[in-house]
């Protein structure tokens, strides 16, 4: 594999992814009528047309996801470019990037991660980490081969080694019962004690959710963590766009086995 640190390209192997001013001469009674009945130009009309690289991203967004859905050994190239577009408009620093790896053992699968792999994680604006684990698979289907998600992990982290984790969202395709297939679990403490029995820590909980996307996961990130984003005017409409082709052929698990 072949990669160019700061740079979406990646090379895979054999095995390979009116304003107005108010008149001074205005009279108080002419200001009260235009406080309590405005008038409206076309400047103040709240429509404001699409900026021309926002047309531009999102049309790269559109193609990226036809060209993972297509089912091909292409399809792998074109999510790991997708998921490198969306944090390097969002939370990535500079320096970071996302790489496609073989596993070992892994057979056809391959898994997305930092530059050294899928334990790798990807320094944030906010000198904090995301560790991004997803391993992928074409897996038949009655339409053809088509580009799944096996497993994802996203854990938010204080250190690189992640000792210090801060929450995780998982999913597995197939969970080791009785674990939800989507779950979160977060590092902290209780404020109530005495309420856990089998669980000595609140992070051995594993929470049901439904499927978490990497979309959801920055938009936290930026909202409630407070992580700087790199384009505050384009990364909005983008994760928008992005999520919602995902979820159109997205597996959701349930959050527990059929049976007893």
């Amino acid at each position: 594999m072949k990669r160019e640190r700061g740079s979406a390209s990646v090379c895979l192997l054999a095995t390979s992814f009116g304003n107005t001013a108010a008149a001074n001469s205005m009279n108080r009674e002419r200001s009260l009528t235009c406080l309590l009945y405005p008038t409206f130009s076309r400047t103040t009309t709240p429509y404001l047309p699409t900026p021309p690289e926002l047309d531009k991203l999102l049309a790269e967004i559109r193609q990226l996801t036809q060209q993972y859905k297509a089912g091909d050994r292409q399809s792998f190239v074109a999510f790991r470019t997708l998921v490198d577009r969306l944090l390097r408009l969002t939370v990535l620093k500079q320096e970071g990037g996302v790489t496609l790896v073989s596993l070992k053992g892994g057979g056809e699968r391959l898994a997305l991660g930092g530059w050294k792999g899928p334990h790798d994680p990807l320094p944030l604006n906010d000198g904090r980490y995301l560790r991004l684990a997803i391993t992928l698979e074409l897996a038949p289907t009655p339409e053809g081969a088509r580009l799944k998600v096996y497993e994802s992990s996203f854990q938010y982290q204080m250190d690189p080694g992640g000792q210090q984790w801060i929450f995780r969202y998982d999913y597995l395709r197939h969970p080791p019962e009785p674990h939800p297939g989507a779950h979160l679990q977060i590092r902290a403490r209780l404020l109530e004690r005495r309420f856990l029995r089998r669980a000595p820590t609140i992070e051995r909980i594993h929470f049901p959710t439904s499927r978490v996307s990497l979309e959801a996961v920055i938009r936290l990130l930026v909202q409630e963590f407070e992580v700087p984003c790199n384009e505050p005017d384009l990364w909005r409409p983008a994760l928008a766009e992005s999520e919602r082709l995902f979820f159109e052929i997205a597996h959701i698990p349930l959050s527990g086995p059929g049976h007893s």
